[in-house]
């Protein structure tokens, strides 16, 4: 067996990390799936310090790490094949599969939707793309491992506060959504109401509705250009359910197309600043 991790490395991370819930996690069935792994080694050391590195990357990048997954999968496999070109390929896809199942049971640990439901379905699409023979098994103790609620957030420093009562679909539930909306709260431009619903309350203008567009276009990323939307997907649909408004992406459009900004968009821009 090819072992990367030696007893001093070993030592080092099982003292430095004896109380991080995730290591304990990760130490719980580590040696039983090492044993598995009949030629490449990959103790829950070293399989812990490298679930730690791509959570590390989703902090950083939080969103825009979501068209970057299926390269991650690839580096880290073909970084596992570098150590030892005669381990079977379906031993080094377990072997990044266990790392990647590890990171997947830490994000599904967030209070935020897109954390929990929209990357964490991405990561296990991307592992199912790469199965090995047991996949769904291997996966399947690991997801069966406790780790407390928030263990995520607090590891990227965004616990939410204990008043934040921003409910979202899972759809529109993003980092940025909690941020911003509850900003616009805060502001008094918005406000929630029943059933899930939110109210657009507006910076005292008439044009309640292109505001609201032209706040939702920030949150969720809209990139205006002549030709049209450059950025991310705009999710009118569930955006005029949740406000209780219609046809809320031409709205958006007509905000752009004005001959001259609006006045009251400097005021939703200093939340964003």
């Amino acid at each position: 067996m090819n072992q990367r991790f030696q007893n001093a490395e070993i030592k080092l991370v099982r003292d430095k990390y004896a109380e991080n819930e995730l290591y304990v996690a990760v130490s719980s069935i580590g040696h039983q799936l090492e044993s598995e792994l009949t030629h490449f080694g990959l103790c829950p050391e070293e399989c812990f310090m490298e679930a730690l590195e791509l959570l590390s990357e989703i902090a950083e990048k939080g969103e825009d790490i979501l068209p970057e997954i299926e390269s991650l999968w690839l580096c880290k496999e073909n970084e596992y094949r570098r150590y030892d070109r005669q381990v079977s390929i379906d031993e080094i896809r377990k072997a990044v599969g266990i790392v990647f199942g590890f990171t997947i049971l830490a994000i599904d640990s967030s209070r935020y939707g897109f954390y929990h439901h929209t990357l964490s379905e991405q990561l296990t699409m991307v592992v199912a793309n790469h199965k090995w023979d047991g996949w769904e098994a291997t996966l399947g103790q690991i997801f069966d491992v406790p780790l407390p609620d928030g263990w995520f957030d607090a590891y990227i420093n965004e616990e939410p506060e204990e008043n934040n009562d921003i409910k979202l679909p899972k759809e529109l539930d993003t980092p940025n959504a909690q941020k911003y909306f509850a900003k616009a709260i805060e502001k008094q431009y918005m406000k929630s109401g029943e059933n899930g619903k939110y109210h657009w309350m507006g910076t005292d203008n008439k044009g309640k509705t292109c505001e609201l567009a032209y706040f939702c276009g920030k949150v969720y990323n809209y990139v205006n250009t002549i030709s049209g939307n450059a950025g991310e997907d705009f999710p009118e649909e569930s955006l005029n359910k949740l406000f209780g408004v219609k046809r809320l992406y031409s709205s958006l459009t007509q905000v752009y197309n004005a001959q001259k900004p609006q006045r009251w968009r400097s005021q939703i821009d200093e939340m964003f600043e």
